[in-house]
Order: structure tokens, then C-alpha cells, then sequence
């Protein structure tokens, strides 16, 4: 299966049911934004007060401070990358979806960060799994975000590259937005990624090695046009890639026009970027992508 954003989807009901759950969970975690300091304080210790309570444009880069990827560690950080950006508008709904969870559903979240994502399958299923290299995330910060929602997520150190899990172990396994960063790089001051190593095929295939014959691994990247996102696949690599994993596709029958980046694409991307995240105007036109993959 292979899917590009759709506007009618996204204004659908059943899109919009699924943000709303979503908008809940953000909200939880806002008004419990302390405990999210608490845990901060519990591994950086005594100096957390005075790191609240200086001007932090004139102390950021003090040792005692506690960053994250350049930015100062704190509740505002991970509530504010945790925003529903129009992007994951599209994706959230649609990678649940395509999907049918129970309580008894095993399923893995790949590159989840302090993400809602894996704590939305936590309200939905009892055995969710939720990697991602980052210690900082895994260890401190994500552990007491499912405290504070009262659900078990197992959160654990771990590479898509080489995945840790057991052969066919999963019901379902996701990974949103993921497969773009690997390879990332800054050139000018610009983040692209020119997919030299081919690491998302090294991935795609361990996605597939731990999930059950039967089920499913659901996949969003960034796709778009090279001159205006030069960090997102591009339509040669997706068609590249097709015909590699073409024999895990959810549905055999693809039709690549559909997923043809056009003038009118892009501009339709910029005008529900601006409908739906208009404090966001400098994003690229990038059209999100979704993948389903099954093994037989």
C-alpha cells in the first residue's frame, strides 16, 4: 500500500477523531507539565531551579544547563516539538487507521523520541515496545510521560539498523517520519539528506524481519521535490524502493502516478499548511508518504 497525503482525508471525520484523541493527550501532559520538570530535576540534580530561573538567553551554554539537540531540556521543549504539525495531522490518523489494535496486540513504535505516538497505542493495546537511540529520551524524559498518563510503555535504547527484537515478534510495527534522518546532514546551513548509504532499505528490512507473517509495518517519510526539500525521498528513489520491497506491499496493485509530485501538489501542501499549522509559514512543501508493508 502507498499512500500521499490526502486533503480529503485529512478533513475527514474520522482524521478529525483521531487528532482530537491525540489534542487529549498534549493536554494531559500540559497540565502536568511540572512532573515532566520533576523528572528533569531527578537526573540533573540541585542546579535545575537555577536553570529555571535565570535568563536563559545569556546562561544557555553553561555546563550545568541540560540540552537537547542545542535547545534547553524543559517541559516547554517537549510540549512544543510535541504539537500536532500539520504533517502529523496526516500521519498520526493514518497510520491508526490502518490499523485495528486490541489489548492484547504486540506492537513496536521505531524512532519515537518523547513522541504522543507510542502513548496513543498505550491507551490502546497492553504490549507497546517504543525504541530509539537517544538515552536522554528513552531513560528520563519519555518514562515519565507514560507516568503521567497512567500507561505502560516499554521504552528501550535501541538502532533500526540492527534491531534487537526476535524474528516475527510484532503484530504491528510503525515508524512515522523516521526513515528521512538517517542519513541527514547540514550543507550551508541546510539539513539534506542525499540517501548515499541506502540505510532506510537496511531498515525497511528489519521492520519486516520482527513483525508476524500476517501483519503489518506501517511507514511515513517526507517525500517531495529535491530543489524545495532536499532532505525528503524523491519519486525515482520511492519507485527505486518499490521495486525492491514490491513483494511486502499491503496491496500488489501500485500506481505511481498518483504519488507524482506536481506544481499543484505543492501548492495545495503550502495552503493546508497554512489552514492547519499557520505558525509554521517557513515549512517546506513537502507531502507526507505512507507505506504498508506485509509479510507473508
Amino acid at each position: 500500500m502507498l499512500e500521499l497525503l490526502s486533503e480529503d482525508k485529512l478533513r475527514s471525520l474520522a482524521y478529525y477523531e483521531v487528532r482530537c484523541e491525540f489534542y487529549d493527550i498534549w493536554n494531559k501532559l500540559f497540565l502536568n507539565k511540572n512532573q515532566i520538570d520533576k523528572a528533569i530535576l531527578r537526573k540533573y540534580g540541585r542546579f535545575w531551579p537555577l536553570v529555571k530561573a535565570i535568563s536563559m538567553t545569556r546562561f544557555r551554554n553553561l555546563w550545568f544547563v541540560p540540552k537537547f539537540a542545542g535547545s534547553i531540556l524543559s517541559h516547554e521543549l517537549i510540549l512544543r516539538s510535541n504539537q500536532l504539525w500539520m504533517q502529523r495531522c496526516w500521519e498520526y490518523p493514518w497510520a491508526v487507521l490502518n490499523s485495528h489494535l486490541e489489548l492484547d496486540t504486540h506492537v513496536l513504535d521505531v524512532g519515537s523520541g518523547w513522541s504522543l505516538f507510542p502513548l496513543y497505542l498505550a491507551q490502546n493495546c497492553n504490549h507497546v515496545d517504543s525504541i530509539d537511540t537517544d538515552e536522554q529520551q528513552m531513560e528520563v524524559i519519555c518514562p515519565s510521560l507514560s507516568d503521567i498518563l497512567k500507561v505502560k510503555v516499554n521504552y528501550h535504547v535501541d538502532d533500526v539498523l540492527n534491531l534487537s527484537a526476535d524474528d516475527d515478534t510484532y503484530d504491528y510495527v510503525y515508524c512515522i517520519s523516521v526513515l528521512e534522518h538517517l542519513e541527514e546532514e547540514i550543507e550551508n546551513g541546510i539539513i539534506i539528506n542525499k540517501h548515499t548509504q541506502k540505510l532506510e532499505r537496511t531498515a525497511i528490512r528489519e521492520l519486516i524481519r520482527v513483525v508476524k507473517p500476517g501483519g503489518k509495518v506501517i511507514i511515513t517519510l517526507d517525500y517531495g521535490n529535491p530543489d524545495t526539500s532536499p532532505r525528503s525521498f524523491y519519486f525515482d528513489y520511492v519507485k527505486n524502493l518499490i521495486g525492491e520491497f514490491g513483494e511486502y506491499f499491503y496491496e500488489s496493485a501500485i500506481n505511481l502516478n498518483k504519488i507524482r509530485i506536481t506544481r499543484e501538489k505543492e501548492n495545495t501542501m503550502r495552503k493546508l499548511n497554512t489552514e492547519f499549522f499557520p505558525y509554521d509559514p517557513g515549512s517546506p512543501p513537502n507531502i507526507p508518504l505512507g507505506l504498508v508493508f506485509t509479510k507473508h
